[in-house]
């Protein structure tokens, strides 16, 4: 039977009965009932036309900086001590376990490389904990410094305050300094005994710029700059390089 919204075609003069059964088929809806929001003198229009499916063409994007490298996270240790790797394990298991943020942060600090686990001297780790001591009452005890690296004696410090010292590793005179001024030289499994939230510690870490190499970096020679040349004559390597108003340098050649 046919549906009572279907003579509004004949409205529309053809000129054929193949346009005619062509338009009719198009104006022919899915569902059984009309839709109501059409008018009655305008047809309806085919809800399965190409132009509705059709996707909304858009410009290509540039993305910039695709080049670059993505920051890197590390997830284990590269390193082949068992010490650290057996740290590792034991902080792991705290930072999973209790909700302490110290614990997350030595694990962290322990899976890094060894350029960004830098030393840090014994007269660094005295000022600060020598301020630190200010702030805090006298019948506390005083914080333990807790070091992820090494920590190196210093030769101008005549004397060093008595203090409980953390980290990976002493130097000989480094322990011997801290030992004869009363001090503790405490290791990380001993650490995990006496603080296992890290409750009444400070954390430090040395200086990442503060290794020989890092002074090399850059241009050597150009102006404004100020890194280490590498080469043994620094005359020679302080000349190289593009000057104000001129382009690069070159020796005159000369016929011999």
């Amino acid at each position: 039977m046919m549906p009572s919204y279907a003579p509004m075609c004949a409205h529309y003069p053809l000129s054929s009965l193949s346009n005619s059964l062509h338009f009719f088929l198009r104006c022919i809806p899915t569902h059984p009932h009309p839709p109501t929001h059409t008018h009655p003198h305008t047809p309806t229009q085919c809800l399965n036309s190409p132009q509705k499916n059709r996707k909304r063409e858009t410009m290509g994007v540039d993305l910039t900086g695709i080049s670059k490298k993505s920051r890197v996270i590390r997830h284990h240790t590269y390193s082949t001590n068992p010490y650290i790797k057996l740290l590792i394990k034991l902080y792991k298991f705290l930072a999973k376990r209790t909700s302490s943020g110290f614990n997350k942060i030595v694990y962290q600090r322990l899976i890094k490389s060894r350029s960004n686990r830098a030393p840090i001297s014994l007269s660094r780790i005295a000022v600060v904990m020598k301020r630190k001591a200010v702030f805090t009452a006298k019948s506390k005890k005083a914080p333990i410094a807790v070091v992820v690296g090494d920590v190196l004696d210093d030769v101008r410090m005549a004397r060093i305050p008595a203090m409980r010292v953390c980290a990976l590793r002493f130097s000989k005179s480094a322990r011997q300094s801290i030992v004869a001024a009363g001090g503790e030289c405490l290791t990380f499994d001993q650490l995990a005994m006496v603080a296992p939230t890290g409750k009444n510690t400070y954390l430090l870490r040395g200086r990442k710029s503060g290794r020989e190499s890092v002074r090399h970096f850059g241009a050597s020679g150009v102006p404004g700059s100020h890194s280490k040349p590498h080469a043994t004559n620094r005359g020679k390597e302080t000349k190289r390089g593009r000057r104000t108003g001129q382009s690069y340098k070159r020796k005159a050649f000369r016929h011999v």
